[in-house]
Formats: structure tokens, sequence, C-alpha cells
């Protein structure tokens, strides 16, 4: 800290090049921002930061502008408070009043700052902006009725995903956001991945939700319902309602959704020890072609290689992801053509697959509905089950013997260190220690050495979808066993299915509730899972 400043009259001191708002959030003085997300590049578009020039008497955005030696600041001067209570007043004149059923409200930052500058009455008066909201994705809703401009929603897309799949358009009062050629967003680049909802700090981009069409329907026998649960979803649960264990969080929720109508409630996990097996299988026949193979359950990973790396697609192993494995497992317990079933995700890009061909039947989707973790949440609340429930009851067969690895699988590197474990454990190597890969890291690029007999491979994860052209050279020339790709940082604990408070906090806790199930749980890979044993079993005998 080499720079000397005053704020509010108090002596204070300053990095070089940091920008004022940094210095003065480490001081621990809240500035409102509406434009600003860490990460981002900043603009000083929406002004709210503004503080006043102590010398000058000048308001300067504290977002954009350094710090520099002996510079002299007020932050709630009354000139200041009055520049940001006007800004917030202009926004409002043009912002829709149905702050009662809109879904970000209690949740949206433009609602938060009005009640904070205590705005209770209409001082200007405009014309409400009559544009059509874009439904075509099957994910994600866009209200340009509600957009304020802060452009969170178009940076984050090409600054950190790269793939600008939005953009704004026009100018002066012309100026919104809008997708190339207008076409709305299932035309367009976007993978679904949901970043612009996180992004958005009003209820102009948010997910898609049919939750009020699956309430009613539970309330109706014309159809036999099943549930399928992430394992990301139910420990996102227990660290929201302070339940320590995965295991009781698990039987609180099974409880709950057989109270609430489903007639069968599996985990996903079982699927993901599925998809484990089938990609061993995969891996072990490459071995002798001395073949990269990339890896993931990521939808949108694959919607991002589908559109712009033909090369890396080529490369995805020939499998289905876990959702589509539903047939092989369950084809004797549930009837896919007239059955309801739902699917809880920890992200809205898998209500894009869940629509894809090759998860429909006759052109109908398999899943007629697909939740995120705050929709399952909001539902059980809706029908007054709220966590701990009373009841506990494990799942429904074959999904009451579900591998660690399994649960461990939707977690950074875990995939990768699913794979490991059971190609290990085919070749009879013992593992000592439950986690054979322990890699604390935030890095966006990891690479792992093993031994697999007297055999030695390197593994690659990869995450953020922008790192993937950043690496793609390494992919291609390097020779791994397999790439691990993930569309979010923190694997699929970082999905916008699901509130982000503090956002790294949540994160360790849940990444914590899942392996303490997992050091604890002797079932730790999927060759140990006695239902992926029995399937092999039945292939075997059909042959």
């Amino acid at each position: 800290m080499n720079v000397k400043i005053k704020v509010n009259n108090i002596n204070q001191k300053a990095d070089s090049g940091e920008t004022i708002l940094s210095a003065l959030k480490r001081i621990g003085i809240n500035i409102p921002t509406l434009c600003n997300m860490e990460d981002l590049s900043p603009t000083g578009a929406c002004r709210l930061c503004v503080v006043e020039d102590a010398i000058t008497g000048e308001l300067i955005t504290s977002c954009s502008t350094p710090v520099r030696d002996k510079l002299e600041i007020l932050t709630h001067s009354p000139k200041v408070i009055e520049a940001r209570k006007t800004i917030v007043e202009l926004l409002l004149t043009n912002h829709p009043e149905n702050c009662l059923y809109c879904d970000k409200s209690g949740n949206c930052e433009l609602q938060r700052l009005a009640e904070e500058l205590n705005i209770r009455e209409k001082t200007f008066y405009g014309d409400k902006p009559d544009y059509k909201t874009d439904r075509s994705s099957p994910g994600i809703v866009r209200d340009m009725s509600k957009c304020i401009l802060c452009g969170r929603c178009v940076r984050i897309c090409e600054e950190v995903l790269e793939i600008s799949a939005i953009d704004l358009i026009n100018r002066g009062k012309k100026t919104r956001i809008e997708t190339v050629f207008q076409k709305g967003l299932y035309y367009s680049d976007c993978i679904h991945c949901g970043l612009c909802i996180s992004a958005c700090p009003t209820g102009a981009i948010l997910e898609k939700s049919n939750l009020n069409e699956l309430i009613n329907r539970l309330g109706k026998e014309d159809k036999k319902k099943s549930i399928f649960v992430s394992s990301i979803s139910i420990a996102y649960l227990a660290q929201r309602n302070n339940i320590r264990k995965y295991e009781d969080c698990r039987n609180y929720i099974v409880g709950a959704l057989h109270d609430a109508g489903f007639d069968n409630v599996y985990t996903s996990a079982i699927l993901n020890d599925y998809f484990t097996s089938e990609a061993c299988n995969k891996i072990e026949n490459n071995l002798k072609k001395d073949k990269t193979t990339i890896i993931t359950d990521c939808p949108a990973v694959k919607k991002y290689l589908r559109n712009q790396d033909a090369e890396l697609f080529e490369k995805l192993i020939d499998i289905p992801n876990p959702m589509q494995l539903t047939g092989d497992l369950f084809n004797k317990v549930i009837d896919f053509e007239n059955d309801c079933m739902v699917s809880t995700v920890p992200c809205i890009a898998h209500k894009y697959e869940a629509i894809r061909s090759e998860n429909t039947i006759k052109g109908v989707p398999k899943f007629e509905f697909v939740l995120t973790s705050n929709e399952l949440d909001k539902m059980l609340h809706a029908l007054g089950l709220s966590l701990p429930y009373t009841k506990k009851e494990t799942p429904d067969k074959p999904s009451n013997s579900d591998s660690s690895s399994g649960v461990f699988f939707e977690t950074k590197h875990g995939i990768t260190e699913a794979i490991i474990r059971e190609l290990s454990f085919r070749k009879g190597i013992v593992n000592k220690l439950n986690r054979i890969i322990e890699i604390k890291t935030d890095k966006d690029f990891i690479e792992y050495e093993f031994n697999l007999g007297k055999t030695k491979h390197t593994v690659a994860c990869i995450y953020g979808v922008n790192n993937i052209k950043k690496y793609r050279s390494k992919i291609l020339k390097s020779k791994y066993l397999f790439v691990e790709l993930r569309s979010c940082e923190f694997g699929c604990i970082d999905g916008c299915g699901q509130t982000k408070t503090s956002e790294k906090e949540q994160q360790k806790k849940i990444r914590k509730i899942i392996s303490d199930f997992d050091e604890k749980n002797n079932n730790n890979t999927a060759g140990k899972n006695p239902y992926i044993k029995g399937i092999y079993r039945l292939k075997q005998s059909e042959k």
C-alpha cells in the first residue's frame, strides 16, 4: 500500500492502481453499484457508485477511477446521496410496477436500492417500454421491459464465456440488449449456462419455470410419477437448511417427495455410476489406440462444442449423458411413454438438454419437468414440506445403493475422480484412502498423473468455456488418457439453478457435505454398486 488518501476526513492507505471502489470495500465502506461485478471490466455505466471529490466538489465514479496520492473523497455527502437517489428514481420511471408478481421480488438489487435510499413515491414519469418477452429458450426467459441496461449480462457472456450471444444494440433511448438478428436466445450461440441470470440485478433475465404446472399435476392420479434428484441438489438443500449429513438430507427429501405425491424417488447418482462404467469401457478400448477422449456430462459444454468446435466435438466420448441413461437402468420399473418423469438439476442447461431429440420419445421429452435446486426448494415449501422433514426414507430401488463416487461425480474434478477410481478398481488396485485425487486448487486447468498397473497416465480437467479455447491446442497435441470439461469454475456446485449468496462459502459447505459422505462410504466406486453389476450381467446373458 503506497498511496495515501483521505476518506470522509480520515487518513487511509490504498494500493497503487486499484480503483476507489476496491479501496473503499477493503476499508469496509459499502458503495452501491448496479453495473459493477467482480471479475468484469468496470464501465461506470450506472453511475450509482459516484463519490464526491472533496477538493473540487466533482462527482466521480468509484468503480472505474483509480486511486491517486492525496485524493480526498466523501462517500455519503448530501450531494452524493441526492445523485444516487435521482439515478434510482430515473430507473424506476420506465420500470414495470409488478414487483408483487416478479420472480425476483425480494432478491432484486433495484428494489433493495430503492429501499436503502428511502424512495417511497414516484418522482418522474415516463413511457413504459413494450418489449416482446423472449421465451424461445427452454431454460431462460428474457423480459427486456425490466432491463436497466447495466450491461452485466453482456459483459459476462463476452468476457467470461467469450461467446457474445447477446449485445447492446441501437443508441439513446432506443438502446436495448438483443441477440444476433433479434431471433431469440434459442437461435443464438447461447449455451444456456445461465450465467446471465446470475448476473442480472433485476428480473430482466430469469429461469423459465413450470413449477406451478407440476404442483397441479401432483394432485392428480392420471399418471405414475417418478423423480430423479441430483446429488448437488441434495447437498445444496442440506447447506441451506443446516443439515450436516448428506444422507440425512437425502432421506428427508425422499420422505417429503413421497408425501408430495411421487410414486418413485430416485437419485441421479446411480446414473452417474452407470455413466462412469460406460466411460471406463470406452477408455479401456481407447488405450489400445493411444487416443485422447473428451468427457463431460455438462450440456452447456456439449452445445458450445457442437456450435463452435467440430474437431473437439468429434473427440467427445460416444456415450449418452447420465440423463439419457435412464432407459437401460429403469426400463423394468418406468413406462417412459406414459409415466410423468421429473428431474432436479443444479443448472438450467439441463432444461435445454431435456428437449434434444435423443432425450425424447416420439418427439416428446422423456423428462416432462426439469427443476433446478431452487425450484425443488420452492416446491417443498409450497407444499408445506420444509426440511428437515419429519419422515426419513431411503431412495427407491435401484437408487438405494448409489456409490459415493456417483455422488461426488458432479463436483469439481468429480468425473475424473470417479473414472480413475473405477479403472483402478478393475485392475485390482487397492486404494487405502477414499480419495484418489486431492487437488485443493482454484486453477482453471489441472493435470494429474496416476499409475494404472505399471503404466503412467495423465489426465486433464478444464473449467470454464473460455478456457476450452485457451487450452484447445494443448488438448489436441498432448496425449492425455482423457480430458474432463466443465462450463463452471467449480463444477455443478457452481450451477446457476442455485442461489448464490456468499458463493465461495456456499461452495465450500456443499463440497464438505459431499466429501464427508464420500470419506465414510465403503461403496466408493461404480463397480461396487450391485445394480451396476446386475446391468452388465444382464447384458452378458442377452448376448
